[in-house]
């Protein structure tokens, strides 16, 4: 399954705001994700399309997809290891 590819039919659109995906992905309400977002301590790069501080901080699908994937990866090898499976 693509990770990307499913994230984009949920979205359907190439970026999404923060506060979509904050609490789902990040385990952040929309304030403490915002405040990470404006010193890029997200564990994804954040942009504004505009210049200005009341553009939204939008997240790319590519992006977000990239993190959950190496997330299952780390956490993957970890199950295998205890399942003997490695």
């Amino acid at each position: 399954m693509n990770t990307e590819l499913m994230l984009f039919a949920k979205y359907e659109k190439p970026y999404v705001p923060l506060e979509d995906v904050c609490q789902e992905f990040f385990g952040m309400c929309e304030k403490r994700a915002k405040l990470a977002a404006a010193s890029q301590k997200l564990p994804v790069p954040v942009v504004r399309t505009m210049n200005s501080q009341k553009s939204p901080w939008m997240v790319k699908i590519s992006d977000l997809a990239v993190y959950i994937d190496s997330r299952h990866e780390r956490y993957r090898k970890t199950w295998e290891k205890v399942q003997g499976v490695i």
